[in-house]
């Protein structure tokens, strides 16, 4: 029996990201407490693994151009960096420059298909993590 696209589709899907609320640094969200923010369900395809997400936009400040959400918040907990400047969430620094200084190299595979199995897998010890 020969599978079709359109019965593994929704397996896809599956993997597909909606949250509720962005991982982001301070400074992206700006001084203001009470900021509106847009969410488009599966709006964009996040810049590292290429599958949807939810985009957010808002504008952080009086004179501030409006911020928007880059990559997935898979990819974001995985590397532990804000969705919109791509810094890194505990000390505000480039990716690159904090590996580099604690000694850690997470590097993601490079083919469409390993960085799924990747990404899928880290999902999955994510989710034991929290129990």
């Amino acid at each position: 029996m020969a599978i079709s696209s359109k019965d593994t589709n929704h397996l896809n899907r599956q993997t597909w990201e909606s949250s509720d609320f962005p991982i982001v640094c301070e400074t992206c969200l700006g001084p203001n407490p009470y900021i509106r923010m847009t969410k488009q369900s599966y709006g964009s395809a996040c810049k590292v693994c290429d599958r949807p997400f939810t985009v957010f936009r808002w504008n952080p400040g009086k004179d501030a151009r409006f911020k928007k959400t880059e990559i997935c918040q898979t990819c974001s907990k995985i590397k532990n960096v804000c969705q919109t400047c791509l810094l890194d969430l505990e000390y505000g620094v480039p990716t690159q420059l904090r590996d580099r200084l604690l000694g850690k190299d997470k590097a993601m595979p490079s083919s469409d298909v390993n960085k799924e199995y990747y990404i899928q897998n880290q999902e999955k010890l994510m989710a034991l993590e929290d129990g």
